[in-house]
């Protein structure tokens, strides 16, 4: 893999840790030795990474990925593995490009310099190319068929534009099968995101009984294969990583960035610590910043989102510290939408354990609401998360209270806990609080008794005419294709909550990954607060300002921006003509 060049003192010469063959860079006398010279570094290996990386030896350029952590994958490898992408050869000719800009200027609006009519018009052109350019390394997709989140909107489309992998087997990938991150609040199964929501309804469907079968197959046959096959960012990232594997890619693991190196009013490189000792690597065409955002940090928690101020309730993945935002600040990096993260309505166990994301998939369902200290409901249980988690902290519902009636219990599943086998922990621990009518149950969480018992006659209400006049609940694609029961005519996600025992949980606003950073421009170059370019800086992932704003249009927009824009910056990198 020919990737880099080392050069110490004023004498040349080749080293090969990990397999790299260095080339030779001669310093001059009183400059400051670089260790490594390539063409692209890539700072973080989620999302894009491999995406930019396969741009530039698909050109005959050398790409370098450092990962601070020692697992590869970042935010990508921890999420469904979803990628939101207009025009995809999916769709044929139900989406066009004036549908799809029509459709992100009505969902997010004007929200300034992260959000541009040239940028979204480069995410809508270029997604689609992105995809196209992948699957030439045998990269494969499917349609997700999951309705974008706010389908009735204009240029919305019911059938989605979101895709998705197929399974893939992790020991496809050698020495590197252990290496792929994944989140530890899902089990490690062979099912892609868009198979859940069946399953869940194993009790209520023959889609969910299906479904079922297909898993146990599937399992079984792991185990007379010895396949290691999994789905959601697994899927994504094992193909992405085989594929720049197969390439020539080198990727560094355990190898933070400490800092951005400058010359001539240009970014020449990075340092990175790896081995104990610091390597400082020159980039010929440019440095990618492709890490996440800042979920995990303390510091920039508090100072940019004070009303939250700890990472206790976050899921995003442990790399999500925020370094990279602030080397970018040091060079003079503009930054924008810092109070802003994908909000994702979850519980946790009094010990801190994860114990799930609710909403749509578990509180959308028939039998359940959510409310707040008052008793009151104030949204829609099964719209988008993200929507749900800006109404809880825009209402002061944080926290609020998932009250379950006893057939979602014997019907649904909650959280991992498949229907009707509720552990006993969850009693014990205090997580689950059960009663046997409402008003004991209000006692136990604290919750306002009248109006606890008002708001669910007036929910009951809303069922036994099929339509929630309050949200809308069960109204729209998205709603129904991820809270839908088939058994209920009137409105499938619409269920009364009258017999008990009753249960409750407490819901909190988690994320899985902060939304401010770095505000870019339409080929992802790094801007100054005077909207000028710092010279070979791009950035593409949860560390930008996100071109979306506080809204969330489809399943896998991050990851769909992620991928996009590092390909952008990949090809202007290397100066590589724009697509059409």
């Amino acid at each position: 893999m020919a990737c880099c060049r080392r050069l110490v003192g004023s004498d040349a010469f080749h080293v090969r840790p990990e397999g790299a063959a260095y080339l030779t860079y001669r310093c001059w006398e009183g400059y400051v030795p670089w260790d490594i010279e390539t063409d692209l570094v890539v700072v973080g290996s989620g999302g894009g990474a491999c995406c930019a990386a396969l741009v530039g030896r698909s050109s005959g350029k050398d790409v370098l990925v450092v990962e601070k952590l020692a697992m590869f994958g970042g935010s990508t490898a921890y999420s469904g593995g979803i990628v939101w992408v207009p025009m995809n050869r999916f769709l044929k000719s139900a989406d066009t490009f004036e549908k799809a800009r029509e459709y992100l200027d009505s969902v997010i609006g004007d929200i300034g310099r992260a959000s541009t009519p040239a940028i979204r018009d480069a995410y809508v052109r270029q997604s689609r190319n992105m995809i196209c350019f992948l699957e030439t390394f045998g990269i494969q997709f499917e349609h997700a068929r999951m309705p974008d989140y706010y389908s009735t909107a204009p240029g919305g489309l019911d059938e989605g534009r979101s895709i998705l992998c197929p399974l893939f087997d992790l020991n496809r990938l050698g020495e590197w099968s252990d290496r792929v991150a994944r989140f530890q609040g899902w089990p490690p199964l062979p099912l892609k995101a868009n198979e859940a929501c069946d399953l869940t309804l194993v009790r209520r469907s023959w889609a969910g009984k299906l479904m079922a079968t297909k898993l146990a197959w599937r399992m079984f046959w792991q185990k007379l294969t010895g396949q290691r096959l999994r789905g959601m960012g697994n899927a994504l990232q094992g193909q992405m990583l085989k594929a720049a594997l197969d390439n020539g890619v080198e990727i560094w693991r355990e190898a933070p960035m400490t800092k951005l190196v400058e010359e001539g009013g240009n970014v020449a490189g990075i340092v990175v610590r790896r081995n104990g000792r610091d390597v400082r690597i020159r980039a010929r065409h440019g440095v990618l910043l492709n890490s996440g955002g800042f979920s995990r940090s303390d510091a920039m928690r508090r100072r940019y989102q004070p009303s939250l101020g700890t990472t206790a309730w976050t899921a995003a993945n442990p790399g999500d510290t925020g370094e990279a935002i602030e080397a970018a600040q040091h060079v003079g990096a503009a930054i924008d939408l810092m109070d802003a993260a994908i909000w994702v309505p979850a519980s946790f166990h009094p010990d801190g354990e994860f114990g799930g994301f609710h909403v749509p998939n578990d509180a959308g369902k028939p039998h359940c609401i959510i409310v707040d200290a008052q008793g009151r409901r104030f949204a829609n249980e099964a719209q988008s998360y993200n929507d749900f988690g800006y109404a809880m902290r825009n209402c002061n519902a944080v926290p609020a209270w998932a009250i379950i009636e006893s057939r979602h219990r014997d019907y649904y599943s909650w959280g991992i806990a498949m229907p009707g086998r509720t552990p006993d922990s969850w009693f014990s621990s205090g997580y689950m609080k059960v009663a046997d009518t409402l008003d004991q149950l209000a006692t136990q969480c604290g919750i306002d008794s009248a109006g606890l018992a008002k708001t669910v006659a007036r929910f009951n209400h809303f069922v036994a005419n099929g339509s929630d006049t309050d949200f809308r609940r069960g109204e729209r694609a998205f709603d129904r294709a991820n809270a839908a029961d088939p058994n209920y005519a009137l409105n499938p996600c619409l269920g009364a909550i009258e017999r008990g025992p009753f249960y409750a949980v407490k819901i909190v606003t988690a994320d899985v990954g902060t939304q401010g950073g770095v505000i870019v421009d339409e080929y992802a170059r790094v801007l100054r607060d005077d909207g000028s370019p710092i010279g070979k800086l791009y950035a593409a992932g949860n560390c930008t300002a996100s071109m979306t704003g506080r809204s969330y249009p489809g399943a896998g927009v991050s990851i769909g921006k992620s991928f996009t824009f590092a390909y952008i910056a990949a090809r202007h990198a290397f100066g590589i003509a724009e697509e059409g």
